[in-house]
């Protein structure tokens, strides 16, 4: 069903099950296939209800990370770079953007391996190594079809990168996604690769680190209003990385008093009192107390003190207090911030964010 070679056992294999018998739903299955012990076949199968990707808006960013967002995509040409583990929504996430970014007037080409989500007016190539079509070559001649957006599935090698730099500079607005844990190492990490650091950094427009969390069940979890001790130890957590900055190191009381008094005014009650939630589990989610999942994001913008930073070979440490100075926020931070909407609980971002 999947296209796959039913002759090769021995090696690991990829495809994809379209289900036209579930019309109008478009369902597709992402099959891959594992040779296990004893002359068997491992087979994992991934449901991807493909049709029209999330907006922008639902996608659970904070105000100030979706205005940001938009600015930062809204330019006409430069390298944005979405990261994180597998399975943390990196492509469903550069689809959106590029959902956002698609009108009739807009060229976009994608090279996808493998072409996961599809959207009517993008061009998507999907790579296949035994033909030849890998990231490199599919990038280069992407530079020849004029497009105004291109996406890279994932940016592996110091060639895509290279070539991706250079179509960044050459007026093009490049998208692609990274395997790394926050937004800061990813930049270490290009560096490492053999990217120029002054090329680089007039390329570089913004990074999103990003994980998934699991939402509380709305129809079960139950209000507590917090007590004092508790909203106490969630501030110590939020402020941990605001530690090194300098107008929170003068005077760190009132820093902890101002947080709080903005917490207070966003999530509070009349009585200033906020409500944290817990799960409990009924038959609509399993029992477990959780149902769906909710985005914790890290947006790094390359502004010009950042950009200095990374031509001068900056450790990460430093490039984080630069960041969080210009008001980022970490993933813990936003995780924080959504335990305080009500979303989701703390120990789903401590499980999530790991320091």
């Amino acid at each position: 069903m999947c296209d796959l070679d039913i002759s090769e056992k021995r090696k690991p294999q990829d495809g994809k099950i379209k289900f036209k018998k579930f019309a109008p739903l478009d369902i597709e299955l992402r099959v891959a296939t594992i040779p296990s012990a004893g002359g068997l076949e491992d087979v994992v199968m991934r449901i991807l209800a493909a049709g029209e990707p999330i907006l922008l808006d639902k996608m659970g960013f904070t105000l100030r990370n979706l205005d940001e967002l938009k600015t930062i995509i809204s330019r006409p040409y430069g390298l944005f770079f979405v990261c994180g583990p597998t399975g943390s929504g990196k492509t469903t996430t550069l689809h959106s953007i590029l959902k956002y970014l698609n009108t009739p007037e807009t060229k976009i080409w994608t090279a996808e391996d493998p072409v996961e989500i599809t959207q009517k007016g993008l061009r998507q190539v999907q790579m296949n190594v035994k033909a030849g079509l890998t990231f490199p070559v599919v990038m280069k001649s992407f530079l020849r079809a004029d497009p105004d957006i291109i996406m890279v599935g994932e940016m592996r090698d110091k060639e895509t990168t290279s070539i991706g730099i250079e179509a960044s500079l050459t007026g093009h607005l490049v998208f692609a996604t990274l395997h790394t844990n926050s937004a800061p190492e990813s930049i270490i990490r290009l560096l490492d690769m053999g990217m120029d650091p002054f090329n680089f950094s007039d390329a570089l427009l913004g990074i999103l680190a990003q994980r998934l969390a699991k939402r509380l069940c709305s129809k079960c979890k139950k209000s507590h209003a917090a007590g004092n001790d508790e909203i106490q130890s969630l501030l110590i957590e939020y402020c941990e990385e605001l530690k090194n900055i300098e107008r929170f190191r003068t005077n760190p009381d009132a820093a902890y008093k101002r947080i709080e008094g903005d917490w207070i005014k966003q999530y509070g009650n009349e009585q200033g009192q906020i409500t944290f939630y817990q799960p409990v589990g009924c038959d609509s989610c399993n029992g477990t107390g959780y149902s769906g999942r909710v985005g914790l994001h890290e947006l790094l913008t390359a502004s010009d003190a950042l950009k200095k930073n990374i031509q001068e070979h900056a450790r990460v440490a430093d490039m984080l207090v630069t960041a969080l100075s210009e008001g980022m926020r970490t993933l813990k931070q936003d995780g924080i911030e959504k335990v305080l909407q009500g979303i989701t609980d703390i120990h789903q971002i401590r499980a999530v964010c790991i320091k």
